[in-house]
């Protein structure tokens, strides 16, 4: 199934029973702290992606598709760094 993994009536059972723990003894997390946080397991973490109209550059356009299918997904992850790096800036 494209890596994705189901979900077993066990495991359901699992995270139901999960919501039941005392958590008042743990620290509780800075804004910093949070922000530096990774996922631990990266395959369940699919972000949001949210249709938007936006205008490009020919030549810019262009050049990402001559690399073939998967554009948008190029200029997201171009985008992406570009956030990445502006904000360990600001930090």
């Amino acid at each position: 199934m494209n890596g994705v993994k189901t979900l077993t009536l066990e495991r359901i059972a699992e995270i139901k029973a999960f919501k039941n723990t005392d958590f008042s003894d743990c620290p509780v997390l800075t804004e910093e702290e949070l922000k530096k946080m990774k996922p631990r397991h990266p395959e369940y973490f699919r972000p949001v992606k949210k249709a938007v109209q936006i205008r490009l550059d020919a030549d810019v356009l262009a050049w990402f598709k001559a690399y073939g299918k998967g554009y948008q997904s190029r200029i997201n992850a171009a985008l992406r760094d570009v956030m990445l790096q502006t904000t360990e800036r600001h930090e």
